[in-house]
């Protein structure tokens, strides 16, 4: 359905899931997605740009578009991600009690291509009815699966909005997440010796990973034998109750000093994610009261696992992540509810429009 050719209701959310999940997105793959979401997008009368990002070993492009609104009131960013971890186009089946659900190998792709759907479809009502609202500027962007890298590569948001919504959060509908952790990924590759100094690195490692410091977590994930000697591969996680510079520092430190004493011939350091915390934000209250218009519940929550509202943050905007309502996500077993859809499109209007 083109938004030109009738005014959007709560099931055009749906109606545009549905024809996103025939549509094959994998990172890097986006392209097909992007061009089916630009045409609605200029159907609608707004204009759309392109911007080329590198994802992976491919290359594809963020789509920008914008809604100019009353100048008077600080813009937006609405940012959601077209892509989706695993490639091939989900057998799609609609229960009779109202879930959606891949009858195949494929994963649904909910996330988040229903976020897509939800912003495009609110986007509609909040233009075609005439509201007042703030410049919105919408990103929908690539590669978020491959650790955020259409936004990490992006050279448009700095310039833009400072305020955030990001339609994403693996949570029911109506959980805002205030805050998010972060993560890192630490490879460290030995030569071959003895067993009984193989044994003591692995318990130094245990050790390290339960002595980081205030406000970080650490696990040792995998100890195994390689061709040429032994590796381990570590997780860490900064907390949102710690600045990120400091705990950044003390993960630096931690690092040092694992590598002085245990000696690898190989490291390996991945930033994920950083953490950020917006409960302090005037947005973040902002966003629920206008929520909360809609007579639904509004719960704020912790996120655990990462995604484009980390990087926003990192680069100094207040994004809030809204909970798009699917399940089991990059399973077999993801799905969402189809009254998930016209819920958060609501929500989406509700935050966007004045009062």
């Amino acid at each position: 359905m083109r938004a030109g050719s009738r005014a959007a209701d709560e099931q055009s959310a749906l109606a545009l899931f549905l024809e996103l999940l025939h549509i094959d997105s994998p990172s890097g793959g986006e392209q097909r997605a992007a061009r089916f979401c630009a045409a609605w997008l200029e159907d609608l009368g707004l204009s759309v740009d392109w911007e080329p990002v590198a994802v992976g070993d491919t290359v594809s492009a963020n789509l920008w578009a914008r809604a100019p609104g009353d100048s008077t009131l600080s813009p937006v960013l609405v940012c959601a991600h077209l892509d989706t971890r695993w490639a091939g186009v989900p057998d799609v089946r609609r229960r009779a009690d109202g879930w959606i659900e891949s009858g195949n190998d494929v994963p649904l792709g909910a996330d988040d291509k229903a976020g897509v759907a939800a912003v495009m479809a609110g986007l509609a009502r909040v233009v075609q009815d005439g509201r007042r609202h703030p410049p919105i500027e919408i990103l929908f962007s690539v590669g978020e699966e491959l650790g955020s890298a259409g936004v990490r590569a992006s050279r448009r948001i700095s310039s833009r909005a400072r305020r955030a919504l990001v339609v994403d959060a693996e949570a029911p509908v109506g959980t805002l997440a205030e805050a998010g952790y972060g993560q890192a990924r630490l490879w460290l590759g030995y030569s071959a010796r003895g067993e009984a100094d193989r044994f003591s690195v692995w318990r130094t490692l245990q050790e390290a990973a339960k002595r980081i410091g205030p406000g970080l977590t650490g696990e040792l994930v995998r100890f195994l034998s390689s061709e040429v000697g032994f590796e381990a591969e570590l997780a860490v996680w900064f907390s949102p109750d710690v600045a990120w510079r400091i705990a950044k520092a003390r993960y630096d430190s931690w690092l040092a000093e694992l590598e002085r004493s245990t000696a690898p011939r190989e490291v390996r350091s991945d930033l994920l994610y950083p953490a950020y915390d917006v409960r302090s934000s005037p947005w973040l209250h902002d966003v629920r009261r206008r929520m909360e218009r809609e007579a639904t519940p509004i719960l704020c929550a912790r996120m655990r696992d990462g995604c484009d509202a980390n990087w926003l943050a990192s680069m100094g905007l207040l994004p809030v992540n809204v909970g798009v309502g699917y399940e089991r996500a990059h399973t077999r077993a993801e799905r969402i509810h189809e009254t998930s859809l016209a819920r958060l499109t609501r929500l989406l209007m509700a935050a966007l429009s004045e009062p």
